[in-house]
């Protein structure tokens, strides 16, 4: 996904690299960047977003793709198209205007039997928020 960095905050533990804000055709966020170099404010940069924590909880939606946050900490919403769905493994991929996300949903496991009532079926329109978004830089 190409985005706009639109500011960058300092990470004050050491232990990642900084918070961003960013711009992305699905709306404005925050990630953690995880990129060797850090960007600057303007930059326009391509890259793949993760959503680190499993997903719980998701509602089936009928409104655009988003990727939204009001201030850096805030939980990030999501919002988009499911691409795919596959019957081993938790990992759903979700289109987010043009671009792919892996998401992982949580299986429920009850006595006797493993289900997975919480995963969404492929063409699904779906909304969910995660406590953060992370971002990998690349080259094209």
């Amino acid at each position: 996904m190409r985005i706009e960095i639109l500011d960058v905050l300092d990470d004050t533990t050491g232990e990642h690299g900084p918070d961003i804000v960013f711009r992305a055709p699905a709306g404005r966020a925050w990630a953690r960047w995880l990129g060797s170099e850090v960007p600057r404010a303007g930059d326009a940069v391509d890259v793949e977003i993760d959503v680190p924590d499993d997903i719980e909880n998701w509602a089936l939606a009928n409104a655009p793709d988003a990727l939204l946050a009001d201030a850096p900490g805030d939980p990030v919403r999501l919002r988009g198209v499911v691409a795919s769905v596959d019957a081993d493994d938790p990992v759903v991929a979700v289109r987010i205007d043009t671009d792919i996300i892996l998401v992982e949903f949580t299986p429920t496991d009850r006595p006797g039997q493993r289900t997975d009532p919480a995963r969404p079926s492929a063409g699904d329109h779906i909304e969910f928020t995660t406590a953060r978004i992370d971002v990998y830089p690349y080259s094209v």
